[in-house]
């Protein structure tokens, strides 16, 4: 499975899945919450045309079904039918007696009220139920049977001087769903609409902070890459004036009181006294040398890399360290690469020979796999490398960024009294 590394395209991914998810979700509330409204739309306008329509004109003659007042009733009813809203109306009295409806036909007989219907007329306020095809309206309205799905509503009307009455009406629930549409649509752009434009901010600010970072990651990646490429200027600046002034120097100061040592001329006393400061001009010689090969190897590349440990292990052998150096299989590593195992082997010995007091120490370079190994072990007293003060504080986790960059691990293994271990792994190239 591929993982997306860009934080923008991972943002974007998120973001996508979070608003496809609040799409579901508020697309299921929306429908809800609008399926209610507009069935609230139609109890009001049930409401509205019973008071101002169906009771001015309504006449005390249809309770007794007078046909002047059912004419009366029929031409305003086929006005309102008219309208497209509503398809059927039903007057009832409170003993479910049909007092009008736009089906002559129907006046006159006698349905059963149900409990919410008797509510109404006894509480006011509206009532509505959904009808099925094919099924008899709540009231039970002989021989009606809806023509598809529809919303049955009612309410009470108060004639003057009569008794309370119901009025029903029918809306058909395609208008009714229309309208549901409509209502969940503007709930869908009021929800997701600012989505998507955050989500467009967002993004494009992701973008610009990305870009700064990117940039500074750069700035900071070139001014190391700047310091490092001086500290290897200066040291090798170092390493040049030693070799050629003092460490030449020393060398022929050193041929020349040994070979005064051995002339027959030098009295006896003066002859020991000038061996004694040659093996001393010499030993000092040695350690200068190794400090030269510390400070600045004089090849690192893979063919030298040997050679170069094995100068940087040198001073092991005056602190009764037995230091073992083993290179198997670098060729081809990149020359930067090999700097690098340099770099993290010297810090790794320096500091096995200030702070281990161990007994042997072993080197070990190797390449697996196109990966070059390193593993600095000594046998000294160790380390706890949670401590603050651990010898690797500053070294080695300064190293840690170097290696980090190439694409590397770096990794100290110690505790106290079982010697300490340096692993690194990083590509040859």
């Amino acid at each position: 499975m591929r993982v997306l590394r860009n934080p923008i395209l991972q943002f974007l991914a998120v973001g996508l899945v979070t608003v496809a998810a609040i799409v579901v979700g508020t697309s299921y509330l929306a429908g809800d919450a609008a399926s209610q409204e507009a069935v609230a739309e139609a109890r009001d306008t049930t409401r509205l045309v019973a008071r101002t329509i169906v009771a001015p004109q309504f006449q005390p003659g249809l309770l007794n079904t007078s046909p002047s007042s059912i004419d009366r009733m029929d031409r305003t009813v086929i006005h309102l039918l008219k309208i497209g809203d509503i398809s059927h109306c039903v007057l009832l009295d409170s003993t479910g007696r049909v007092l009008y409806a736009d089906d002559i036909s129907r006046i006159n007989s006698r349905v059963q009220l149900d409990a919410a219907h008797r509510r109404v007329l006894r509480e006011g306020g509206t009532g509505a139920r959904r009808v099925e095809e094919g099924q008899a309206g709540p009231s039970g309205l002989p021989g009606y049977r809806a023509t598809g799905p529809q919303l049955l509503t009612w309410t009470r009307i108060r004639p003057q001087n009569s008794e309370p009455v119901l009025f029903e009406a029918y809306f058909s629930l395609g208008q009714v769903d229309n309208r549901q549409q409509a209502i969940s649509s503007s709930f869908r752009w009021i929800s997701v609409g600012p989505l998507l434009l955050l989500m467009v901010v967002v993004t494009v600010m992701l973008r610009l902070l990305t870009r700064q970072l990117t940039r500074a990651g750069e700035e900071r990646e070139r001014l190391l890459r700047s310091a490092i490429d001086a500290s290897d200027a200066e040291r090798r600046r170092i390493a040049r004036d030693l070799h050629d002034g003092v460490v030449q120097d020393l060398a022929g100061t050193a041929f020349s009181v040994s070979a005064l040592a051995r002339d027959p001329a030098v009295p006896e006393e003066n002859r020991t006294s000038l061996q004694v400061a040659a093996r001393s001009l010499r030993a000092g010689l040695k350690s200068l040398r190794s400090l030269l090969a510390e400070i600045h190897p004089p090849d690192l590349r893979a063919a030298g890399l040997a050679a170069a440990l094995t100068d940087l292990t040198a001073p092991a052998a005056g602190a009764g360290i037995r230091a073992t150096v083993r290179v198997d299989g670098v060729e081809g590593a990149s020359d930067e690469r090999v700097a690098l195992v340099w770099r993290v082997a010297q810090e790794a010995v320096r500091n096995a020979l200030r702070h281990s007091a161990a007994t042997t120490l072993t080197v070990t370079v190797c390449q697996e796999s196109g990966v070059l190994h390193l593993e600095v072990n000594d046998d000294g007293v160790g380390f706890d490398p949670a401590g603050a003060g651990g010898p690797d504080s500053f070294g080695l986790r300064g190293l840690r960024s170097l290696v980090d960059d190439a694409g590397g691990t770096l990794e100290v293994r110690s505790s106290p009294g079982s010697g300490t271990r340096v692993c690194m792994e990083v590509d040859a190239r």
